[in-house]
């Protein structure tokens, strides 16, 4: 029975040097590197989710079809939003690169679901609705202060995925 190399197209090249192939890592680590600083979210982004966030907080302290009308309008622009920076951009910063980014986007996920958890508590104690403003600012500042964290991380996690996480 003969080997089925004789047909494939690199059946005669030799093997690369042990030089070619670091010089072929080396690259690919540039690659990274400069696939890394792209990674920083210009700074309308951070900002637009933390309001969109924020009114989606805010929002339930309306009462009946404002409030849902607000959480739907937001539901419609988030999409619209990770698709503008998506294709500008041409990266997407939804998928976690490794162990660290996955738990920073856990951590900033668990923090906004605690905090849209407030603002319903809010409106179940029936405090005034004026007090929906506390987490929904909060919830602003943890989108854009996390959002910027979560960059640093998928950038560091992309650019030396084996290196420790730095504290």
């Amino acid at each position: 029975m003969e080997s089925d190399q004789s047909s494939r197209p690199d059946a005669g090249t030799p093997p690369p040097t042990v030089g070619e192939a670091r010089a072929v890592l080396d690259s690919l680590d540039t690659d990274a590197a400069q696939l890394a600083s792209r990674l920083e979210s210009p700074w309308w982004y951070n900002v637009t989710l933390g309001a969109l966030v924020a009114a989606a907080i805010s929002a339930q302290a309306l009462p009946g079809i404002p409030g849902l009308t607000v959480i739907a309008l937001v539901i419609i622009w988030l999409p619209f939003l990770v698709q503008a920076y998506s294709s500008r951009y041409r990266i997407s910063m939804t998928r976690p690169a490794g162990p660290r980014s996955r738990r920073m986007l856990l951590l900033i996920l668990a923090v906004l679901a605690l905090l849209m958890g407030s603002g319903v508590a809010l409106k179940v104690a029936s405090m005034p609705p004026w007090w929906a403003l506390v987490p929904a600012s909060a919830g602003f500042v943890a989108t854009v202060l996390l959002g910027r964290g979560y960059d640093a991380v998928l950038r560091s996690e992309i650019t030396a995925p084996d290196a420790p996480a730095q504290r």
